[in-house]
């Protein structure tokens, strides 16, 4: 397998991203492991919101797509940042051994 940096970050953000939204629903506090796909999931929600929304309502995540809301929005957001963050490596990687092989 060519490409194990990249499945490893996606198998993370898998797994981080659910037990990120199983976290939210048992403690207050951020789940570190997966601090960044909480961080940017917030701000998912809020651009959905504001987006998509009724930024005006008082239940106004009700008014959005199930998946945008939280904690439901952790998973796809960790998925997309750690395997971006693994397909980088993966690439600077494929490109330091192939500049190896060649010289």
């Amino acid at each position: 397998m060519k490409n194990k940096i990249l499945v490893g970050f996606l198998i993370y953000g898998v797994v981080v991203g659910s037990l990120s939204a199983w976290w939210w629903n048992i403690s207050d506090n951020l789940f570190l492991p997966n601090l960044p796909g909480q961080l940017l999931g917030d701000e998912v929600l809020v651009y959905a919101i504001n987006s998509l929304g009724n930024p005006q309502s008082a239940q106004a995540h009700y008014t959005i797509p199930w998946v945008l809301r939280i904690p439901q929005v952790y998973v796809p957001v960790s998925i997309i940042f750690w395997g971006l963050l693994g397909l980088i490596i993966q690439i600077a990687h494929n490109r330091r051994i192939r500049k190896r092989k060649a010289a």
